[in-house]
């Protein structure tokens, strides 16, 4: 539920700015910032017409006692917000006490962290002086300046909106929360997905795109755990071959509670129309060294011997190969086994099967999933095929095959939160 807020006398300093309630000599500072283009629309408001209509938002903001202005050298160039969240969204958290923050910074001072130094007080100020058990921040789907400062404030995803503006539009707007410290684990079950690469450097680009908050070691793999795109990940290296996998995938679901999980990295080529360095989705992953009635007639007795992707992650995937049209994405089949394919058994598998590409790992991660229901995705981009096959290809292309893979994936995620929508 929504606590009572009023901020009446309260000042919080940082290294940089003064945080104190609104008051009537700050109009021209206000209007300064309020009017100008590109400011307003980041919070779903327009821009100002005139100092008449600054001095009423501002009189709103000195009577409702829950918005800081920002002072930085003796001017006010934002101001940040203690807004009520929408209990009728989100009645999951009823039995606890919370509420939103929001904030507008002037234009001229974008880019200097200072909005990051702002959240981080106001956060202490209400889970230290008003004792909230949470505290929810959102943003618009293209809004990347304000989900930075999210993402770098501790914030994880928590659920997708449509928020109506001031302007009368309907924006799709990502919702994150933050628990008390007091709490060593969230209060709610948060969306964790799971990232699962082979190698080393086909995990590096993900490290790079994250906010890692910590490392541990289990079952000789090092996982890394915090937040991409703000989302709660665990993600390591595994090492090559079905049993690393699957080894990995088995600990990133028990221990790490990952609800989703996702095959990230560099693959082969196994069809002309799958190029280098240019990606596969799995549709659909096999096993290629695997006699077909092992899984079918024998535990778990399935219907084919394919695993097919979560549904859900696959339409993010679609989306994000329309919005990343430099990467060259083609959606079909996998297959995995124990060795490296080049070109003496690449033919047989192929006329077998049929697959797009092939790799060491996909087939056995799906198999861990499937068994547990968790949804499943592989993202894997071609390093070696038949125009250009060998461990030379394969060594040669690796690097950039894992960042292509991990950008795809990244942008997978942001197309996945905004079909999470709730009404």
């Amino acid at each position: 539920m929504n606590k009572p807020i009023d901020i009446t006398g309260v000042v919080l300093k940082t290294e940089r700015l003064i945080l104190r309630p609104f008051q009537e000599s700050d109009l021209e500072d206000f209007y300064a910032y309020a009017k100008v283009d590109g400011v307003g629309q980041m919070a779903g408001w327009q821009p100002h017409k005139s100092i008449e209509e600054s001095k009423e938002i501002l009189d709103h903001f000195i009577q409702g006692k829950k918005t800081f202005a920002l002072e930085y050298k003796g001017k006010v160039i934002g101001s940040l917000g203690i807004e009520r969240y929408n209990e009728m969204q989100f009645r999951e958290l009823s039995p606890y006490l919370g509420r939103a923050i929001g904030y507008v910074l002037s234009k001229a001072y974008w880019g200097r962290g200072l909005m990051p130094e702002a959240v981080e007080v106001v956060k202490k100020y209400l889970f230290n002086a008003q004792q909230l058990d949470f505290i929810m921040v959102g943003h618009f789907d293209w809004n990347r300046q304000s989900a930075r400062v999210i993402h770098k404030s501790g914030f994880q995803y928590y659920a997708t909106i449509p928020y109506e503006t001031h302007v009368n539009t309907v924006e799709t707007d990502f919702e994150y929360i933050c628990f008390h410290p007091k709490y060593h684990k969230p209060l709610l079950k948060l969306p964790k997905i799971g990232i699962l690469c082979a190698a080393k450097d086909e995990l590096s680009p993900f490290l790079e795109m994250m906010q890692v908050e910590s490392e541990t070691k289990k079952g000789l793999a090092t996982f890394y755990h915090g937040t991409l795109e703000g989302v709660r990940v665990t993600a390591a290296w595994c090492g090559v071959c079905k049993v690393n996998a699957a080894i990995a995938t088995q600990i990133l679901i028990d221990t790490y509670g990952c609800n989703y999980v996702m095959n990230a990295g560099a693959c082969g080529g196994m069809a002309k129309e799958a190029g280098i360095l240019e990606t596969i989705v799995s549709e659909t992953a096999a096993h290629h060294d695997m006699d077909p009635g092992i899984l079918t007639d024998y535990h778990p007795y399935m219907e084919s011997i394919w695993f097919r992707a979560d549904e859900s992650l696959l339409k993010a995937a679609r989306a994000a190969a329309e919005s990343r049209p430099e990467y060259p994405v083609h959606f079909g089949r996998t297959v995995t086994g124990e060795a490296f394919i080049d070109d003496h058994n690449r033919a047989s598998i192929k006329g077998n099967l049929a697959p797009l590409s092939v790799d060491m790992e996909t087939a056995a991660a799906a198999q861990v999933c499937h068994a547990f229901d968790i949804p499943f995705l592989a993202i894997r981009t071609v390093s070696d095929n038949p125009e250009c096959s060998g461990s030379e290809a394969y060594h040669a292309n690796c690097d950039r095959a894992g960042e292509i893979a991990a950008d795809v994936t990244r942008q997978t995620v942001h197309e996945w939160k905004k079909q999470k929508i709730i009404k």
